[in-house]
């Protein structure tokens, strides 16, 4: 061959193995700043697989969710990008801009790294659309060492935990952390009462057959608000819930079971960080959890590149996982790895042994055009919690859930 040939030959070579070797750069959207860390772990522990994975997260929920919305709607669907299940997956399932991942699961049920059941918090009408970035529940957290110097154990049953409640504030401390930060925080403990004494008006209220200003709704807030006037609750208008908790400012607090890295990053000593389910009212047999299985999604564009596949296997991957609940405290279910975190094995075992029936959040579950008026009735409530003002924010929420079921009944 002469030396011009072998020239063009190398350069030809040289090509084709720069192709074979360099993946494009894959965004992943997301309105998940506080883990950009974590991600940034995940997408520096993908290089090893050729994968060039670029985290771009959003400064908060609603704009994120503006701009997806937008982006949708021009038919420019980011190829990678997180969002949220239930009543928001259905709605962008119903665009038709996101690609099924029926083979991707296969793949995954097959190996035994995820169950069965899994996959259907990620499906739309039996179908699925998404892989988990978390699959969290929401649990009551507590220190331990409070619990201790106090001769305290988690309750059993809902008279344990008023007595607990009682307890922690009668020594001079809070009992409840929980506030409005960030504008989203106000369902929490409204889902949580709700499906602890009304697990089937819970359901209700999510497809429009029970009312906001129903006596079941009506009893929750009458329960709030005697909790916050008994001074259970912590201020509610921190924008320092994490650090709150790990300054003290209350003893116990009902989050999703991913703040346990957060909560470690900002300092509390994670062997002190206890765990329990919150127990049923008197007359609610059925032991209940409600799980937030936050997704990945990938729209068609995307499911056509294979850059964008590969980085998707790569993240429910034992290795992907691992890497991620390291960095972060979050579980999304894999069962070939460690859990992440005490609390997250600890969640498993008892789930194991009681068969919790699995309740997604509220956020999830109400309709995604109700979700911003309605948590902003919850944070007022939280704001000057008494029955004054949850007469007008049962009203409200009540006024805006008919108008839009109204619509959807017309429709």
């Amino acid at each position: 061959m002469t030396r011009p040939a072998l020239l063009r030959f190398a350069l030809l070579a040289g090509c084709l193995f720069s192709t074979a070797v360099s993946a494009k750069e894959v965004q992943l959207f997301n309105d998940k700043g506080f883990w950009s860390a974590p991600l940034q772990a995940v997408a520096n522990a993908a290089r090893t697989d050729g994968i060039s994975l670029k985290i771009s997260p959003y400064a908060n929920a609603e704009q994120y969710k503006t701009f997806i919305q937008a982006s949708v709607a021009s038919g420019r669907t980011p190829e990678l990008f997180t969002w949220w299940t239930g009543a928001s997956l259905n709605t962008l399932a119903a665009t038709g801009q996101l690609a099924p991942l029926d083979a991707l699961w296969k793949e995954m049920e097959a190996d035994g790294r995820f169950q069965p059941g899994v996959k259907d918090l990620f499906s739309v009408g039996g179908q699925p659309y998404a892989v988990p970035l978390q699959l969290s529940r929401w649990v009551v957290l507590y220190d331990k060492r409070v619990f201790s110097r106090l001769g305290l154990k988690p309750p059993s049953n809902w008279a344990e935990l008023q007595t607990l409640a009682a307890r922690i504030k009668a020594a001079g401390q809070t009992p409840f952390l929980a506030t409005t930060q960030d504008g989203w925080r106000g369902f929490i403990w409204f889902q949580e009462l709700l499906l602890r004494t009304d697990p089937k008006a819970y359901v209700g209220l999510n497809n429009g057959s029970v009312a906001y200003d129903s006596p079941a709704v009506r009893k929750v807030f009458s329960i709030w608000a005697d909790m916050y006037a008994k001074g259970w609750f912590s201020d509610p208008r921190s924008n320092e819930e994490i650090n709150d908790f790990v300054r003290g400012k209350g003893v116990m607090y009902l989050f999703g079971d991913w703040a346990v890295g957060l909560l470690g990053k900002a300092g509390f000593p994670l062997q002190e960080l206890g765990v329990f389910i919150l127990p049923n009212a008197p007359g609610v047999q059925q032991p209940a959890i409600i799980v937030e299985g936050a997704p990945i999604v990938v729209s068609r564009k995307g499911a056509a590149n294979p850059d964008v596949m590969k980085t998707l296997r790569f993240w429910v991957s034992n290795q992907g996982a691992q890497t991620w609940g390291k960095a972060s405290g979050n579980y999304i279910g894999n069962n070939k790895i460690a859990a992440p975190n005490a609390i997250v094995s600890q969640v498993n075992a008892q789930l194991a042994q009681t068969r919790h029936a699995m309740f997604l959040r509220w956020w999830e579950g109400v309709p995604t055009a109700l979700q911003g008026e309605m948590v902003a009735e919850f944070n007022r409530f939280m704001l000057k919690p008494d029955m004054n003002t949850a007469q007008n924010v049962m009203q409200r929420m009540q006024s805006l859930n008919a108008a839009y079921w109204s619509k959807r009944k017309k429709s």
